[in-house]
This record gives structure tokens, C-alpha cells and sequence, in this order.
């Protein structure tokens, strides 16, 4: 009992974080971010209801992608889909777990200062309250679990390298930190800090060679465990595993032979490449996001990070431990770079945000004598709240359901339902789950009327990597085969039944057959329609 009742107060500091993170997050509202209305919502009940391979390209490209992470939020979203305000609470919970991660181990690698507690408590407020971060705040966006998984991936092997023992540390650490690369692409940069860590270190276990094979082993078992499944069904339906990235290597027919990356958001000079931090920091721009930003912490990281290596180098650390600090340097260091490289997106950096107040405050612990460390760890938390501005995704009020319909519209059990643009697929539980869903529709503007060009255009502009896709012949074949009624969806009223672009599909239609209808998720366009068409030839 004494073992246990040690851990009570954790407990309850984690119970009381978590309460107080869903209770903000009923407070900013329902989310209703782009990518929630693309594929979050569609993608977990694709797999859990079988439509996968039977659906085609519902969310476009985003289709492919790993669903696991959006389970949580697809069972919660219609187990309190008549009490909405629930579905914000419990889609709060992991910021209230990450901010007891982060202080727990804040707490950890400054047992030695003078004041561990106030220090850890500092770290936490710094590092979980950055604007990346606290954008994601009860979202489906997923890079805050993914952090509370590569923070206790990244905690579990420095304990292994401290106390000299790969098992299970090590090895634990490895399979957290591949589930969570498998998980979402975006968690790569820290499996990249995590190997880097254990090689530089690897010699402080016994048979290295063994270790680093296990090791190894264990990060290929968690990263199949979570995305295995989900890279064979890629292969077996795009003939590419990871579809659509890397497809330059895998040429998959349904997308160009490209790398696709989100080149929009990348350093656009040698300036940026070394200094990007600074350009959000100062200024209140979309940089790195697709919504203005300005945050200080990771510009005030990077300083951090030289005077820290500085120490690190020259040994002169009295109060972190020599080994631990160097570890989260390497980790660090090695997770900026490969996501600087890789997305330069801020809220895939989410793990490098909570980490940076353990970074400064950990420095001021070091460097300040007594009480002063203290002050100077407020000092820094002061600073980085200046000019603070944090994106919003988009949140919604609260109404008698999640999702409130003006007039729904009635599509039959054997309907074929065409999404025409983005973001479209979340209708798919809503109107008719035993419905079958197409989508992925790439508009072509000159097909249209001289006053609907323009519109037209920026349905390609959304994100023009992602549009690509090379989906046509097969969308024919899905209509040619279908034997019920076929409808088509579409954010765009009245050029949805543009003669031009129906009979690309061998289809056609009458506006006097559409129903047009809005809900409170329409939020990017409010001319939503939905359309009976047939074939050409019936």
C-alpha cells in the first residue's frame, strides 16, 4: 500500500490537468478545422465500417492515411453526438496528459537544482502553452498525442542510458517511438533524435552490437504494429505503401511521380534555413502555418540550444546531469533538423515546443545562483509571451448536436454520392453510412462559365501538391459500373452541374434535381448542393 499511495498525488495532479484541459477545450468550442472535414471524421469510419476498397478516394488523396489516431475522436464524436459540448471535453484530455508528461520529467532531469518542483512547473508552463501547441488544444489535428508518445519514448531510453540497462528500457523506448512514426509520418524527425541518441550513447551498454540490433527490432515491431496493416492495404489498392508520398520511388498510378511535401511552408533562403524561428517571432505571420502566428519559444530555444552545447562541451554543468543534458541536446538538435527538412510545419513540432521551457529553464537552473534561477525562468516566460499569437483551426458554437442539419438530405441504402470538392467526406457517416462515397474531383476551370472561373480556379488552390491525383479513369469506372442512383456533392452552388465537367464522367444533370442545404460544419463555403445526375447514356 505505501508503494502505491506514493503515487497518489501524481495521479490526481494528472486527473485535475486533464479536467481543466477538456474544460478549455469546451471553451474555445466545437472544433471544425479543414482536415476534420476532409478526412478525420471520414477515415476511422471508413476502416472500423469496412468502406475502405469499397469507397473510392472519399477524401481525396488523404484517404490513404492512417486512421488509428482518429478512432478516439470518431467513437467520441457520436457517442456525444446529441451532447456536443462532451465531444470538446473529452478531445481536451491529451493536452491535460502532455502537461504532466512534460512535468514529470521537468522534474526529473532537475532533481539536483535547488528548487526541481517550481523549475519542472516553469518548463511546463513554457513549453505546453507555445502556439503551436495550444492551437491543437481539443483538435483532431493528433500531433499532441503524438508528442506525449515521443516525449515517453525519448524519457524511457535516457533512463535506460543512465542507468546503463537496454532492457526494457531501451527496447520500450524503441516501439514507442515506431508506433508513433507509424502512427503519422509527421512523428519521423523524433524517431530520427531517438536513434541518433542511442548511437552516440551506445557504447554504454553491454554487447552494443546486440543492443543496437534489438533495438532496431523493436522500433521496425512498433512501427508495424501501428501502420503495417494500413502499408500493405496501400500496396494492394495504390501500389504504394505510404500513398501518396515518396511516389517518385513507388509510381503508383492514382498520383504524379513526385515528392510530396508541403513546399509552401519551407525556408525560401539561406537566412530562413538558419533562423527561421526568428521570422515567427517577431512578426505576426503565416510562415510555417496555415493560419498567422507569433511565438518567441522556439527562437529563444535555438539561443538555448548554443549555450547549452557550449556547456555541454566545455563540461562546465554543476547542477543538470552531464549525460542527460547532452542526450536532450542530441534529441533536440537532431528532431529540428529533420523536421526543419521534412515539413517546416509549427504544429508537427509540437514535441520540439514542449520541450523548449525544459531546455531554457533548465539553463536558468544552471547558471542562476539560489532564487535567481527562479526569476530568471520568469524572465523567459515573460519574454515569450510577448507579441504572443496563437492560430485558431476554427471552432464553432455549441448547438443541440454535433451536427445540425437545415434540411438533410435523403440518399437510399444503394446511392453512389460524388464529393466534388474539398472538404466533403465528413457527410459520409451523416447521410447515409451504407451509401457508397467517391471522390477526389479535380475541377477544371475552363470547362466552366466566364463568371465561374475564377471559383473554380481556387478549388485547385488549396493545397496544390495534393492535387496531383490521377483518380479520372478510375472515378468512370466506378460510375460506369454502378447500378443505383448516383449524386453528386458540392461546395460550389450554382456551377455544380456544369454540363462540361458532368460529361467528363458520362454523366448529366438538372439544377431543378439539386437540394441545397447547410449545416453548422459548412463553414468554408455555404452553398452547399446536392444533385441527382445520370448516366449519359440512360
Amino acid at each position: 500500500m505505501k508503494r502505491c499511495a506514493k503515487y497518489i498525488p501524481s495521479v490526481l495532479l494528472l486527473i485535475l490537468l486533464m479536467v481543466l484541459a477538456g474544460l478549455y477545450s469546451m471553451w474555445l468550442g466545437i472544433d471544425v478545422n479543414f482536415d476534420l472535414l476532409n478526412y478525420h471524421l471520414y477515415n476511422p469510419y471508413a476502416f472500423l465500417e469496412g468502406k475502405t476498397g469499397q469507397d473510392l478516394f472519399a477524401a481525396g488523396v488523404h484517404s490513404a492515411l492512417n486512421p488509428l489516431l482518429d478512432i478516439y475522436f470518431y467513437k467520441v464524436f457520436f457517442a456525444f453526438f446529441n451532447a456536443p459540448k462532451w465531444i470538446a471535453f473529452f478531445m481536451g484530455l491529451p493536452y491535460g496528459v502532455l502537461v504532466w508528461l512534460v512535468y514529470y520529467f521537468a522534474k526529473y532531469l532537475f532533481r539536483e537544482t535547488d528548487y526541481p518542483k517550481i523549475y519542472a512547473a516553469l518548463a511546463a508552463l513554457i513549453g505546453c502553452s507555445a502556439a503551436g501547441i495550444a492551437s491543437q488544444i481539443g483538435t483532431t489535428t493528433n500531433e499532441i498525442p503524438l508528442a506525449i508518445l515521443n516525449i515517453a519514448a525519448f524519457w524511457l531510453l535516457l533512463h535506460g542510458i543512465r542507468i546503463q540497462k537496454a532492457f526494457p528500457w531501451a527496447y520500450a523506448a524503441a516501439v514507442v517511438g515506431g508506433a508513433a512514426v507509424g502512427l503519422k509520418l509527421s512523428a519521423a524527425p523524433f524517431g530520427v533524435g531517438l536513434c541518433l541518441v542511442l548511437l552516440v550513447y551506445l557504447k554504454r551498454f553491454e554487447n552494443p552490437h546486440k543492443v543496437f540490433g534489438w533495438y532496431a527490432a523493436c522500433l521496425a515491431a512498433g512501427f508495424l504494429l501501428t501502420n503495417g496493416y494500413f502499408m500493405w492495404q496501400n500496396y494492394v489498392l495504390y501500389g504504394n505503401p505510404i500513398f501518396p508520398f515518396y511516389n517518385h520511388i513507388f509510381h503508383s498510378p492514382y498520383f504524379a511521380d513526385t515528392y510530396l511535401t508541403e513546399f509552401r511552408f519551407f525556408p525560401q533562403n539561406w537566412l530562413q534555413w538558419l533562423f527561421y524561428p526568428f521570422y515567427w517571432a517577431f512578426q505576426s505571420a503565416p510562415t510555417v502555418a496555415e493560419a498567422p502566428l507569433q511565438d518567441a519559444r522556439l527562437a529563444l530555444w535555438l539561443c538555448g540550444m548554443g549555450v547549452l552545447g557550449v556547456l555541454i562541451l566545455k563540461k562546465r554543468l554543476k547542477k543538470l546531469e552531464l549525460t542527460a543534458a547532452s542526450c536532450l541536446w542530441i534529441y533536440g538538435a537532431a528532431g529540428y533538423v529533420a523536421w526543419l527538412t521534412q515539413f517546416s510545419i509549427l504544429r508537427y513540432a509540437a514535441c520540439l515546443e514542449a520541450l523548449c521551457g525544459v531546455v531554457l529553464v533548465g539553463l536558468c537552473a544552471e547558471l542562476g545562483r539560489k532564487q535567481w534561477g527562479v526569476y530568471a525562468a520568469c524572465l523567459v516566460l515573460g519574454v515569450s509571451m510577448m507579441g504572443y499569437q496563437s492560430p485558431d483551426w476554427h471552432h464553432e458554437m455549441f448547438l443541440e448536436q454535433a451536427v445540425v442539419f437545415n434540411q438533410k438530405p435523403q440518399v437510399e441504402d444503394d446511392s453512389l454520392v460524388f464529393f466534388m470538392h474539398l472538404p466533403s467526406s465528413y457527410l459520409a457517416p451523416l447521410l447515409n453510412p451504407k451509401a457508397t462515397y467517391m471522390g477526389g474531383f479535380k475541377s477544371i476551370p475552363q470547362e466552366y462559365p466566364p463568371e465561374f472561373r475564377e471559383r473554380a480556379a481556387q478549388r485547385n488552390n488549396i493545397s496544390a501538391q495534393y492535387y496531383q491525383f490521377r483518380f479520372e479513369e478510375a472515378q468512370r469506372q466506378k460510375i460506369a459500373s454502378h447500378t443505383g442512383p448516383i449524386y453528386i456533392v458540392s461546395v460550389d452552388w450554382p456551377m455544380i452541374v456544369n454540363p462540361a465537367t458532368l460529361a467528363r464522367f458520362g454523366l448529366k444533370g438538372k439544377r431543378e434535381n439539386c437540394q441545397r442545404f447547410v449545416n453548422n460544419f459548412t463553414v468554408y463555403s455555404t452553398d452547399l448542393a446536392i444533385c441527382r445526375v445520370e448516366k449519359i447514356n440512360e
